[in-house]
């Protein structure tokens, strides 16, 4: 995120104190060009940067400023708070010089907070009412229909009652959009039991926290409205209209082809149609040098998240951020209680592995290659804030910036390191947020005053995990699980000398306790030996079965046996 990264070159430049919040930080697109060697010695291939068009400064109501560049007001312009289309240029070229990618984030679902014509009309170029959607406007005007801040409906919302789930009505027959403070939630909390799920009156099956895109099992779902739906206050772009299809396709031609954009990564996914989504994907394919979608597809449903990889025989975008396994793998290893699926999939890596399998066995996707694994984002709370239990109380000490909670990521870092084994190693594309290399655990907190430290060990084990998956050609390898258990999870990447087993878990225990995977981890061919890629622990492998001392991640690697005293204290026993 520009602004949260660094402030070379702006107006804050000097100032180091953390940022966080709904305000304006003042990172700078200069300030990510001074880092990108931070960046590029972690090991990573591609840079993400969220939107960079010029926003509504705001303030909005409760929502704050437009800081995070998500709230489009001149699609042409680049937001002078970032810098300028010269910065924007230079930023491109240095990460090529690098030897990394740019991937560019964008909207094309809707525009900037609008509460009337006046608001839209300073929207460039999507500037009158008849570009937006407006639902159930009646006999409103537009400015009726728009001018809340809170309160909705109006205007017709894509997210909550009406289009996730069944909307509910105030006695004298208004609706209620928030079905009295419920919204689309089958519990009122984060504790989930038979006590807490609200039974009859919930509109979803007891394994959702809430219903949300794609939940089709969700009492009232209702995909028309999730297409044509605003979210809150922001504009809902109308992509059926001629010059707002052609406009908005005319604008990601420009941007690619103008800035040298070598990837898109699409905001609000499955809140345009199909149709639209495949004909901007084949304008892009269809470039001298072709450029990838990767479309954010925030839903449990693993058939309606593939949909927008392809769809009844036809391809749509190229890829997709992989909510289905990332609402699995944050609950799963932190313990996180806010997740869509949270009511099952707390400290339970069953429902991870399941996942995993049927993404590779249900032949739904194109390529798996092209999904981003994430156990954070930039609308999620860092891992390292994922806490297990909420609620004021304890906060572990590392955590200057943490958010209320105890246990999980939050208070053991050991969970993280083995999130981390599973999202660097695990088929698709591993995502790292900014910050996470620091410790960071508040959300989207600035970086700089942590210096951008390559020393810390978090930066450093992710480069060497990094550097394993180079090592091993682990990008495109196969995959295979082997155990799938509540508190284990062991995968395997590739074949041959180059096989990488990765052993997880998401246990607390002391140090020197047994951790047993109940696996047959092969024998290694002759003058070869298994050996911990990241730590060098010790393990002993039996004949179906695993044995480690710690509960730290195993990658076991294939290496040339070595002498004996040299090696043996520290790999298994053969």
């Amino acid at each position: 995120m520009t602004d949260r990264f660094s402030r070379f070159g702006g107006v804050s430049q000097n100032d180091s104190n953390p940022c966080t919040g709904n305000n304006w930080c003042n990172g700078t697109l200069k300030g990510i060009t001074s880092q990108l060697e931070y960046i590029r010695d972690m090991g990573f291939d591609c840079i993400w940067v969220t939107p960079v068009v010029l926003n509504f400064y705001g303030p909005d109501g409760p929502s704050g400023y437009g800081y995070h560049g998500y709230w489009a007001q001149d699609y042409y312009q680049i937001d002078p708070n970032f810098g300028t289309k010269e910065d924007l240029k230079e930023l491109v070229e240095q990460t090529h010089n690098m030897g990394m990618c740019f991937i560019l984030d964008i909207v094309l679902n809707h525009c900037r907070p609008v509460h009337s014509e006046q608001d839209l009309s300073e929207v460039n170029p999507f500037n009158e009412t008849e570009y937006i959607h407006q639902l159930n406007i009646s006999n409103l005007t537009f400015d009726q229909y728009t001018e809340k801040m809170s309160g909705w409906p109006p205007p017709a919302q894509a997210l909550g009652p009406g289009a996730s789930c069944e909307l509910q009505f105030f006695s004298n027959g208004t609706p209620d959009g928030t079905n009295n403070g419920t919204y689309c939630n089958n519990y009122p909390g984060s504790v989930y039991n038979a006590q807490t799920y609200f039974g009859d009156r919930a509109h979803g099956p007891p394994d959702l926290k809430y219903c949300g895109a794609g939940n089709y099992i969700c009492r009232g779902y209702n995909e028309t409205v999730n297409i044509i739906g605003w979210f809150y206050d922001l504009a809902d772009l109308n992509q059926s209209v001629p010059f707002v299809r052609q406009g908005l396709k005319d604008w990601v031609l420009y941007m690619v082809t103008e800035y040298a954009i070598d990837g898109i990564r699409l905001d609000t996914t499955p809140y345009m149609t199909h149709e639209f989504l495949q004909e901007v994907q084949e304008m892009l394919h269809a470039l001298d040098n072709p450029i990838h979608i990767l479309g954010e597809v925030t839903s449990t449903n693993l058939s309606f998240h593939a949909s927008y990889q392809v769809q009844d025989g036809k391809d749509v975008l190229a890829g997709l951020e992989n909510f289905p396994l990332t609402y699995m793998a944050m609950p799963g290893y932190c313990g996180w209680p806010n997740g869509p699926k949270s009511p099952v999939a707390q400290f339970d890596l069953t429902y991870l592995a399941i996942e995993m399998t049927l993404q590779q066995k249900s032949g739904l996707y194109k390529d798996l290659n092209l999904l981003m694994n994430m156990m954070d984002n930039q609308d999620e709370t860092p891992i390292w804030g994922q806490y297990h239990m909420p609620g004021a109380g304890e906060v572990a000490e590392m955590e200057e910036f943490a958010l209320f909670g105890a246990g999980g990521c939050l208070g053991y870092p050991v969970l993280v390191r083995n999130a981390w084994a599973w999202l660097l190693f695990a088929k698709g594309m591993p995502v790292v947020t900014w910050g996470d290399e620091q410790g960071n655990s508040a959300y989207r907190n600035s970086l700089w005053q942590f210096d951008w430290d390559k020393t810390s060990w978090q930066y450093q084990l992710l480069n060497k995990m990094n550097a394993i998956r180079r090592s091993r050609n682990v990008a495109k390898a196969s995959q295979q699980v082997h155990l799938q258990y509540k508190s284990r999870l062991v995968f395997s990447r590739g074949c041959g000398l180059d096989q990488v087993f990765v052993l997880t878990n998401n246990l607390v225990l002391a140090e020197g306790q047994k951790v047993g995977y109940w696996f047959r981890l092969p024998r290694p061919p002759r003058g070869m030996m298994w050996r911990d890629a990241l730590r060098d622990q010790y393990f002993y492998r039996a004949w179906w079965r695993v044995m480690a001392w710690t509960t730290e991640p195993l990658v076991l690697v294939l290496v040339p046996l070595g002498p004996l005293g040299a090696t043996q204290a520290s790999v298994e026993t053969q």
